[in-house]
């Protein structure tokens, strides 16, 4: 894997002893890679990420690893809320409004190769492999829809749930019920949040609800056509979080 050092951002910090766990993909949203580029390494602009790749598929390294790249912004996953503190930032050469509007193979391909990489490296786990959108549903949207997730997911690069025992599920169920929880509302969020998603500000506010499951759903649901009351969404949800709780015991 060639890496390309030409450029270096000064936007970045020290991670102050904090392991890196995370990766988190993110698009720039502007129309060409030397803009970006030239965008993150301004001091001004006070943003920074560790890679960024082309749609050539040119990895450059903007932030050493061992630095804090400014890049997640105000975040949340698993009660960790400074995730520039634990993550290393991979921005993509894609902006929807522009011609760079489609991932290319090429950038794909580095990207999977750099995902390898900083995976061995440190040790990350399949399910610490994120979307700027997972960390922040409330305000980021990217990677986007049209990022190909089900490539990660093939590759065991990134998380994916898979089918399990109907009792499993059962007992999941029974859980909501012994607890007399039964509006469908209340138990998605209570299972998202058990998946990693800050659920803070969707409890009291309906709109925010309907932004933080459509991001989920762009990103676990990209092929498929749920509206946020469907039973199969619910039980996609269910089946997700039955996983995760299965894989801690």
């Amino acid at each position: 894997m060639k890496l390309i050092h030409k450029f270096k951002s000064l936007n970045f910090d020290n991670r102050i002893g904090k392991k890196v766990s995370y990766i988190i993909l993110h698009y720039t949203a502007l129309p060409s890679i030397d803009e970006s580029i030239s965008f993150l390494c301004k001091t001004e602009n006070k943003v920074s990420c560790h890679y960024i790749i082309s749609q050539s598929g040119k990895i450059y390294n903007l932030v050493d690893e061992k630095k804090r790249a400014w890049h997640a912004g105000q975040s949340y996953w698993l009660e960790e809320k400074d995730l520039n503190s634990t993550s290393i930032g991979i921005e993509l050469d894609f902006s929807p409004n522009h011609n760079n509007n489609t991932f290319s193979e090429l950038l794909i391909d580095s990207l999977i190769e750099l995902i390898r990489y900083i995976k061995k490296k440190y040790k990350i786990d399949k399910n610490n492999i994120l979307a700027h959108s997972d960390i922040a549903p409330y305000r980021k949207i990217d990677p986007g829809e049209k990022f190909p997730w089900n490539k990660l997911y093939n590759l065991n690069l990134s998380y994916y749930p898979k089918k399990i025992k109907t009792r499993d599920l059962k007992k999941m169920k029974n859980w909501f019920k012994k607890n007399k929880i039964n509006k469908n509302e209340k138990k998605i969020l209570i299972m998202l949040n058990i998946i990693g998603y800050d659920i803070s500000k969707s409890i009291k506010n309906k709109y925010y609800y309907g932004v933080l499951l459509k991001n989920y759903r762009k990103r676990f649901l990209q092929k498929v056509n749920f509206n946020n009351s469907d039973i199969k969404l619910i039980n996609f949800i269910e089946l997700h979080t039955c996983n995760l709780l299965l894989t801690k015991i």
